[in-house]
């Protein structure tokens, strides 16, 4: 029964997409060709239906909520592929793609950070360094890229960054400590010594 509703569903959403985008159709008949060949995969996760949801916000410029309906997805997938690692090819290249359509979306989000990690992401996960849709964009340049951004939100805090970049390492963003300030600094005065013959005379005297 939930299969059957998943299948409902999925029509309705082919049918809304096709009428969402008319005239691209013939020009765009190799993402139906894709979408068919992960239909079975998909339908039995139940995750065939958020899939044509995704793709239909994105049709209609819904960028932000295009990329929220895809996350569970590319989750569910890595989990899959973390499981078994001698996971299908098929399964991989799903994955490959749906990131590749992530960091499209947050790309036109404006969400630089989360595009970055996309690459981090597909580096953890299927032992690639970069993405085909932005092969510029590889792992080194992801990591500094993002070690970039947190240095700029130490410095929009009102902080000192220090960026270390080594070669073959993750580079490190780490906060200067402040120094402290010569306004309130006080010079610490040492007791002076007192002579071993010296007479200490109480000011006032006392007369009896």
């Amino acid at each position: 029964m939930k299969v059957f509703l998943e299948i409902l569903e999925s029509i309705g959403l082919l049918f809304c997409l096709l009428l969402a985008a008319p005239l691209r159709f013939f020009r765009r008949l190799d993402h139906f060709a894709q979408i068919s060949e992960y239909a079975g995969f998909l339908i039995e996760r139940g995750l065939f239906a958020a899939l044509l949801r995704a793709r239909l916000d994105y049709r209609l410029g819904n960028f932000q909520q295009s990329a929220v309906l895809l996350g569970p997805i590319v989750q569910q997938l890595e989990k899959l592929v973390h499981k078994d690692k001698n996971a299908p090819l098929k399964v991989r290249r799903l994955l490959c793609t749906l990131y590749c359509d992530m960091q499209q979306l947050y790309f036109l989000c404006g969400q630089m950070e989360e595009a970055v990690l996309i690459v981090i992401r597909a580096h953890h996960n299927l032992g690639i360094d970069r993405l085909p849709s932005n092969p510029d964009l590889d792992l080194k340049t992801a990591h500094v890229v993002k070690a970039g951004i947190a240095a700029s939100k130490l410095l929009e805090e009102g902080g000192l960054a220090t960026l270390m970049v080594r070669q073959g390492e993750e580079p490190v963003v780490s906060r200067t400590p402040p120094k402290p300030s010569a306004k309130g600094w006080k010079p610490q005065l040492k007791p002076r010594d007192r002579s071993p013959g010296a007479i200490i005379i109480p000011f006032p005297l006392k007369t009896t």
